[in-house]
């Protein structure tokens, strides 16, 4: 890739790609450097490259882009990872439990947020099992991280059909960049205790980082919904020359979560148990400088998940199915019974049970042919399985799997001094829903240096999950007298493999002023985003199946039944007032209007009239944060956080506006300082209140509530 102008913010980009670039080219010709300088290096312009591949500056990004930078997320007072996307406008971060958190972008959510793609240095952490991101098991803390670039709208052309509505990319800090060691604790509410260490250092051409650790909490008081996770990554790269680079990131992780229903007051009925999970990935990158212009990167990550939940005992299973009424000389119990039997005694306490295994092969080429034009050209295959025996119940075959291809191209044209244009386009192919073509096109008209007008458009698809098209959990009663061959019992969910991909069409005006030398910006984005042929969970009559009083007839089914419109604007505000220390002021805010509808299929047989349930209020009118940072001295650090959500009537989860709790207002503190034992030795001791005033609210589910929660952190780097 070649990355034109390094800033202060994209530290990242100054790897030892960078560095061998500069090296060969002036082996070469000393004389092909005359723009390679000092101020170069220094800008203060940030660049990203998770909008189109290509090392871009900001004001001429074909996207709104948020980053948040080591700054912000010392400020934030952060615990997880999750908990940092509340800093960004648009977007929504909600406890569905203690230990299970969910991150969406313009609303329109259940308990397994999709339509966002999330990655690690590129690599993505979407699990197809479940089409969402399980956050526990991502092995990194926020202490692995150097920033996020958060691209907030329809990204598809870039990274795929996962990115429908927006797209994160977590970005590790690189061992070239800090070398030495650094231990951090976490103790405080929920019984929460919390210990990583990271090591880093560069031996001859290998510079690697080391990172591990132990998270674990209690859960609430009355769920205690705990969890706890190990991990450990190695990471770095290698470069055996000018011309060549090798970025590697391994890790495992291992633990478990407590998963139930938390809008369950009775503790029986909420039904909280361990989940337990273990995962690995392997991510190689190998880049070759081709010349002054152009980069070849080929890319391979593997990752492994497996989840694995409890089945109720005996008596708790046949308690399940005693509401079944009898059959001729049949009693409720010996059904059950039947039913346990016939089914391999599998009654689940949770769904979130089974494996995947995903492989990637990706080629990406990068140029700059012209002065005036960079173009990065790449394909990609993915191969992806999973199995469950609750959501993937096969009889004949113990894996399913999936195959998909992707070809894509970004090009960015300087027409003039002020008009930047930019065009991308995806061509993806599925094994499960054929083949389709998205696309992007963007003009940025740069009033100053400093500050640009965008336009753009984009029309893109999203390919069903493997789990959308492929669940099925089926509860066979052939084996009870009476029931006729084939006969299913009650709420059973069946596959649906002639899904269509989504689409949407989304139009944008974006408005960018930076202030560099108060490393200060205003960003305001105003969209129209339009969804069509959404999947979602649908009933369904199906006169195919034996179906017999007194089990209905009715089974879950994937569909293309939804389709809603978001329209809104939503802007940030960053200000450093200028001084000595970094006292900053960060405001985000977001407006965003939803209308639509979703077919809930047949629900009143026989005539299956469908139930039509409006989507209007499935996202918050009004979201907004803000965060005031101050460094009274070199060392300290006080920061107030505020987070405001509205009313939202998620497609999962409470929505009774009579509740009292069905918006909220949470503030934030964050207290630090840092002790300087010696040279090189350095201890830091954080105090952080999450809803400092205990105004009590509900994330969620009704019975979810959120109360004060205090820690201590110390850190010590040598």
């Amino acid at each position: 890739m070649i990355y034109g102008k390094i800033t202060k913010q994209s530290k990242y980009l100054m790897t030892p790609v960078v560095f061998a670039t500069a090296l060969n080219v002036y082996a070469q010709d000393q004389s092909e450097l005359p723009d390679f300088t000092e101020e170069d290096i220094f800008i203060d312009i940030p660049q990203v490259i998770s909008a189109t591949h290509l090392s871009q500056k900001l004001t001429e990004a074909p996207a709104a882009i948020t980053i948040i930078d080591q700054d912000m997320i010392e400020a934030s007072g952060a615990i997880n990872i999750p908990d940092l996307f509340r800093l960004v406008p648009g977007m929504q971060v909600y406890h569905i439990s203690t230990n299970k958190m969910g991150v969406t972008y313009h609303g329109m959510s259940d308990d397994f947020p999709s339509r966002m793609e999330v990655m690690i240095n590129g690599r993505s952490i979407y699990i197809p099992l479940l089409s969402t991101v399980v956050w526990e098991t991502v092995g990194i803390t926020l202490d692995d991280i150097d920033h996020i670039e958060v691209v907030r709208g329809s990204n598809v052309p870039t990274h795929g059909s996962n990115a429908f509505l927006g797209a994160i990319n977590i970005i590790t800090k690189s061992p070239v960049a800090e070398s030495g060691t650094a231990v951090r604790t976490t103790t405080g509410a929920l019984g929460t205790q919390n210990i990583t260490a990271r090591h880093s250092n560069t031996l001859s051409n290998i510079s690697y980082t080391l990172s591990a650790g132990r998270e674990e909490n209690d859960g609430s008081d009355y769920y205690k919904d705990g969890a706890r996770n190990t991990f450990i990554t190695l990471s770095g790269s290698i470069t055996p020359n000018l011309s060549d680079t090798i970025h590697f990131d391994i890790g495992a992780t291992k633990g478990y979560a407590y998963r139930g229903d938390s809008d369950k007051t009775d503790l029986i009925d909420a039904n909280f148990s361990p989940r337990d999970h273990e995962s690995n990935f392997q991510d190689f990158r190998w880049s070759r400088v081709l010349d002054n212009q152009s980069e070849l990167q080929l890319r391979y990550t593997h990752n492994y998940l497996n989840l694995d939940t409890e089945n109720y005992n005996s008596a708790e299973q046949l308690a399940l199915y005693e509401g079944i009424p009898s059959i001729g000389p049949f009693t409720s119990v010996e059904i059950a019974s039947v039913l346990l039997e016939h089914n391999n005694g599998i009654a689940p306490r949770d769904t979130e049970r089974g494996t995947i295994q995903t492989h990637e092969v990706g080629l990406l080429y990068t140029s700059n042919p012209t002065n005036n034009i960079n173009l990065a050209l790449g394909s990609e295959f993915k191969y992806e399985r999973a199995k469950s025996d609750i959501l993937l119940q096969y009889p004949d075959k113990e894996w399913i799997d999936e195959s998909s291809w992707q070809l894509f191209g970004n090009i960015q044209y300087q027409a003039t001094e002020k008009i930047t244009l930019n065009a991308g386009s995806m061509l993806e192919k599925s094994s499960i829903a054929g083949s389709a073509i998205s696309y992007r096109t963007a003009l940025n008209y740069a009033l100053s240096d400093t500050s640009s007008v965008r336009t753009a458009h984009s029309q893109a698809h999203r390919m069903p999950s493997l789990l959308e098209a492929n669940r099925r959990y089926i509860v066979d009663i052939s084996a009870i007298a009476l029931a006729p061959a084939g006969t299913l019992f009650d709420n059973n969910v069946l596959p649906n493999r002639d899904l269509e991909p989504e689409q949407i069409n989304s139009f944008e005006i974006g408005f960018l002023k930076l202030w560099p030398e108060y490393h200060s910006h205003f960003d305001l984005r105003v969209f129209y985003e339009d969804i069509n042929d959404a999947v979602v969970r649908s009933k369904r009559i199906d006169t195919d199946v034996n179906i017999d009083e007194p089990f209905n007839d009715h089974h879950d089914i994937s569909a293309n039944n939804g389709e809603w419109t978001n329209q809104g604007a939503e802007l940030q505000f960053k200000y450093t007032v200028p001084g000595p220390h970094k006292n900053t002021i960060l405001f985000n805010y977001s407006y965003n209007q939803t209308r639509g509808i979703w077919n809930r299929g047949a629900y009143k047989p026989p005539e299956g009239d469908p139930r039509i349930v409006p989507l209007n209020p499935v996202s918050p009118l009004h979201t907004a944060s803000l965060v005031l940072s101050a460094k009274p001295t070199n060392n300290s650090l006080l920061s107030l956080s505020q987070y405001y959500m509205d009313h939202a009537e998620w497609l999962e989860g409470f929505s009774d506006k009579n509740s009292g709790r069905t918006n909220y207002t949470r503030t934030d503190m964050k207290v630090s300082n840092t002790f300087q034992l010696d040279m090189n030795t350095e201890l830091e001791v954080s105090l952080i209140v999450q809803n400092l005033f205990d105004k009590e609210y509900a994330e969620f589910y009704s019975n979810n509530i959120f109360e004060r929660r205090t820690y201590l952190q110390m850190g010590l780097t040598f």
